[in-house]
């Protein structure tokens, strides 16, 4: 536990400051600071909502406000499993419900993740070199992330009240390659004070989400203007 206090941030696996409570409970007794932003949690939707499962002091009231509007919090089956048996709301029992008819029993740790999937693998395709073998599907791909574009960027699922700016540097950087006019204002809504962050409430800075932006930041089109100054 000593060691937490000399960890390097960027090591940190995601989410375990919110995943073992049981840590938090030992480092205070240690006397290591661990801060929770509880009222961050509680009044927009953040990425703490894909952890509530190890989330102690929930105000569950303020919460459901936050929820997805597929039911789930933040598309975590374990979340929204958690969220149902403290409340016993028929929309985390509808999701749950649905994912279980859906994989047979079992549950992935995320779903969905629709424009995550469509945004990589068009990616990967290009990065191999073979994405001319495949240009049908990578329309069908873009289309749909396309379709769910949101002025505030994207996050790895549609239609979420969360933006990530990993998923949307990813899809500004591919889109406009493929046809789609795209504004590049939507990353004023990742900048904040002359730096640029991936999360909203971030405790961390998340390192592909900054690589990515980088990469989009070096596309440049015909006709664009650019104030190099």
């Amino acid at each position: 536990m000593w060691r937490l206090a000399e960890e390097d941030p960027e090591e940190m696996p995601i989410g375990f400051e919110i995943a073992f409570p049981s840590t938090l409970e030992t480092a205070k007794g240690l006397g290591i600071p661990f801060p929770i932003p509880m009222e961050v949690m509680h009044s927009f939707p953040t990425t703490i909502m894909h952890s509530l499962e190890g989330m102690p002091g929930v105000d569950w009231d303020r919460i459901l406000k936050l929820q997805s509007s597929d039911g789930s919090f933040l598309f975590s089956p374990s979340a929204t499993a958690y969220a149902l048996m403290q409340t016993g709301d028929a929309k985390c029992y509808e999701y749950i419900n649905r994912m279980l008819k859906k994989f047979d029993g079992g549950v992935p740790n995320v779903y969905p993740v629709d424009l995550f999937e469509n945004i990589w693998a068009v990616d990967r395709l290009e990065r191999l070199g073979i994405s001319r073998y495949f240009k049908k599907e990578i329309k069908q791909c873009l289309d749909h992330v396309h379709r769910h574009w949101a002025e505030k960027g994207i996050c790895w699922a549609r239609n979420s009240e969360v933006q990530d700016v990993d998923d949307t540097a990813m899809a500004f950087r591919l889109m406009p390659l493929h046809g789609y006019d795209i504004s590049p204002s939507v990353f004023e809504y990742f900048e904040k004070d002359g730096k640029f962050f991936a999360f909203v409430g971030q405790s961390t800075q998340a390192v592909t989400g900054m690589y990515n932006l980088n990469r989009a930041s070096q596309v440049r089109f015909p006709a664009e203007d650019v104030d190099v100054t």
